[in-house]
């Protein structure tokens, strides 16, 4: 495909890099020349300077020959009006990454995709319902929800005193829950090794399951005993990733947000219900102490300074939070801050923007369930088609890539296991993990 990338921001460098790695072809527009040339340094892109909302600039980068534009810029309004140029001018595709909540309300009179632009993005939201299930499932390093919450995925680090430690699925004591949920990959230093019967599991080493909720939870209870949920929750920073996250956890969890600005603190105080608002800086002791931080306490650094973020996690890990988490604007300073176990979770919008496209761009084949942080892979989700390749065919029959694996079935609705001997049929939902090298090959062997 020809995709067309308006914004060579963070956001729009890791789209991309994951798209030339498809072998699409990429023209990128922007008004920054110096970020342009980044992008092109490491990346076989063809690249415009200008804005992405001028025609002139679109015609240029021969826009009506593309198959899909996505405008990612930080300005609501280039990446809306460049959609509906794109619109205008036949392309097929048009993604508009939006942040203004006016923007994001439709009415009878104002709809975007009424307007013609496909998927429209608040990646904030993304990021804040990831945030909101990974405080559930405490203990894990990521967790989400896939088919309306049926399907769980979770990661976790085994440590020096798991159960799992040094054993092979089989050799567990606890056989029950090892084959209640699906371990579909092990990132191991830097490697992605894709669990058989006979691996051992390492210190270290992250590990990801995927199952229904209850069975993750009852897992993640024997692996990590040690481990109880949270008590409270401290959200440092009241933008608009703080609020919604606020307005996730106060329904279930005491929620305490720190926000700097007098006149923010007062709108996100009216914006929320049960969440105690304090007009605070959380790199001062004193707001720490003042939140109630304690040993049942998750900290989450939400607001647009990178370095302050992770300042705030030190603090409160020093104070004795159970859990910190962080937003990171820059993709580059997070596998320096995963490696050096700065924190205990990083979360990126710009990932949240690469897994909703990437699931669009999929949509009518094998579709893109997630990405994961921690593991150079991602989730398929293949809808089986009647008289397909696998249609019929049981689990144990199908050559699958060995850095490929399936991980769980829907069928009507509900969760099938992924055993060997599960014969596929028509309209089955197969969710497969596998490494970005496999992609093209399970599209080969599933469609």
């Amino acid at each position: 495909m020809r995709i067309v990338i308006i914004g060579a921001g963070n956001a729009g460098r890791q789209l991309a890099k994951r798209l030339c790695e498809e072998k699409h072809s990429i023209v990128m527009i922007d008004v920054d020349p110096q970020a342009l040339a980044q992008a092109e340094a490491g990346l076989d892109i063809l690249t415009f300077c200008g804005r992405g909302s001028n025609p002139v600039v679109l015609a240029e980068a021969q826009t009506e020959k593309s198959d899909l534009l996505i405008a990612v810029t930080d300005n609501d309004e280039v990446n809306i009006l460049a959609c509906l140029f794109a619109h205008h001018a036949g392309v097929k595709g048009k993604i508009a990454r939006v942040t203004n909540p006016s923007f994001l309300q439709a009415s009878s009179s104002y709809d975007l995709q009424q307007m013609g632009i496909d998927l429209v993005i608040n990646q904030k939201q993304e990021c804040a319902r990831e945030v909101f299930n990974m405080l559930q499932m405490p203990g894990a390093l990521e967790a989400f929800e896939l088919f309306s919450g049926k399907v769980m995925v979770a990661g976790f680090s085994v440590n020096a005193v798991s159960p799992l430690l040094g054993r092979t699925p089989a050799e567990c004591d606890r056989l029950d829950l090892i084959q209640s949920v699906r371990v579909i990959a092990i990132r191991r230093e830097d490697e992605l090794v894709v669990p058989h019967g006979n691996t051992v599991f390492e210190q270290n080493d992250i590990v990801y399951l995927v199952g229904q909720r209850p069975d993750i939870t009852t897992f993640f209870d024997w692996v990590c005993p040690d481990i109880k949920p949270f008590e409270k929750v401290i959200i440092a920073g009241g933008g608009d990733l703080g609020l919604m996250l606020a307005k996730y956890v106060e329904s279930e969890i005491d929620c305490v947000l720190l926000e700097q600005d007098e006149e923010r603190a007062r709108f996100c105080s009216a914006e929320l219900n049960k969440t105690l608002v304090l007009r605070a800086d959380a790199l001062t002791e004193s707001a720490l102490v003042e939140s109630g931080l304690h040993e049942s306490t998750a900290f989450v650094a939400l607001t647009g300074d990178d370095e302050g973020n992770i300042m705030n996690c030190l603090m409160a890990q020093k104070k004795g939070a159970a859990f910190t988490a962080t937003q990171i604007m820059r993709t580059d300073f997070i596998p320096v801050v995963e490696q050096l176990y700065l924190v205990n979770r990083v979360v990126s919008p710009y990932i949240s923007t690469a897994n909703a496209i990437l699931h669009w761009l999929r949509s009518k084949k094998a579709r893109a369930a997630s990405l994961l942080h921690n593991l150079p892979g991602e989730l398929l989700d293949v809808v089986i088609a009647p008289n397909g390749k696998v249609d019929g065919r049981r689990i144990h029959e199908i050559k699958m890539p060995s850095n490929a694996i399936i991980a769980t079935v829907m069928r009507n609705g509900e969760v099938a296991t992924a055993t060997g001997d599960l014969e596929l049929q028509t309209g089955d939902r197969v969710l497969i993990f596998c490494h970005p090298d496999a992609v093209k090959k399970i599209q080969s062997i599933f469609l």
